[in-house]
């Protein structure tokens, strides 16, 4: 590890160099293991969090803020600096977490500043601002392009509640299912590719509740709100929806209903015609039953 004080020589030079940009370095914090500073310029403001290790060298990773800032930041610092190795990182996301109906999937994607900046020219954004046609359509061409540098995880109503029964068990709960799911498809990506210099993680909890399920390496781990904002993210966050749409798909062929995403008067309507149709006993199938909607469906029966 760089002594801190020279660390803090680079970030000091990183921030002078910016300010000849009209960024403006505005509060300086110093962090177990680097150093975040909040920038402005043109009315806007974001965290960078500088690192260093004599693996990696010199990283600048955005913390949060405006991404336009962030992004503009990174190019003067590192994509038009030379000498600098090229970057890796992976993103995770989920989806299906909050919906009654169908799995709980998670995908983790690996880039390099070159895949990730044909991300941002296709339009890759974080699924939940697409229709599911363009998650679909999203989703096809990151299979195509990006062989061996993605991984999918898709965890079935069925197999989903058998899992949280038994983590409830050990006092623990669904985010410590998501947690696995994360981990899951993150161990997967790292397992075919090289350590990247960071993990970014689209931020549902906290460190303690994920490191310990993760692969060693010397690597970043960032848990980042609102991380569909990076391009890796982004695209997990499509393929995750892809694997949960298709999840839905499984199950409306197999029980001949229409399984939708959600949690609201729609799905307990179709949940209740379905439990009218094949019994409670099937719930398990096609729902993740410890949501509070498996109450309400179920009271109409008693």
């Amino acid at each position: 590890m760089i002594p801190p004080g020279e660390l803090a020589q680079r970030v000091d030079e990183a921030a002078g160099k910016l300010g000849k940009s009209g960024i403006t370095a505005a509060d300086r914090r110093v962090l177990s293991n680097g150093i975040r500073i909040t920038f402005t310029g043109n009315s806007r403001s974001c965290s960078i969090n500088f690192y260093y290790s004599e693996k990696k060298g010199f990283s600048v990773v955005p913390a949060g803020g405006d991404n336009d800032l962030s992004q503009r930041i990174k190019r003067i610092l590192i994509l038009d600096s030379p000498g600098i190795p090229d970057e890796t990182w992976t993103g995770s996301d989920e989806a299906g977490k909050g919906d009654y109906m169908g799995p709980l999937t998670a995908a983790a994607v690996y880039v390099d500043r070159g895949r990730a900046e044909q991300y941002r020219n296709i339009g890759i954004t974080d699924s939940k601002m697409l229709s599911n046609d363009s998650v679909r359509g999203y989703a096809e061409r990151i299979r195509e392009t990006s062989d061996g540098c993605f991984s999918i995880v898709s965890v079935s109503p069925l197999d989903y509640n058998r899992r949280f029964s038994e983590l409830s068990r050990k006092g623990m709960n669904s985010l410590d299912l998501l947690a696995e799911c994360h981990a899951e498809a993150i161990r997967d990506i790292l397992s075919k590719n090289p350590i990247p210099m960071r993990v970014i993680i689209d931020k549902f909890c906290n460190e303690k509740r994920i490191a310990y399920l993760l692969p060693e390496g010397d690597y970043i781990l960032d848990l980042r709100i609102r991380g569909e904002s990076d391009p890796a993210v982004a695209a997990a966050s499509i393929l995750a929806r892809d694997a949960y749409l298709d999840g839905l798909d499984r199950i409306s062929r197999k029980f001949g209903i229409t399984a939708m995403s959600g949690s609201g008067r729609e799905t307990d309507r179709i949940v209740r015609e379905f439990v009218g149709s094949f019994g409670s006993d099937a719930l398990d199938e096609i729902a993740k039953v410890h949501f509070k909607n498996t109450l309400k469906v179920l009271s109409l029966f008693t």
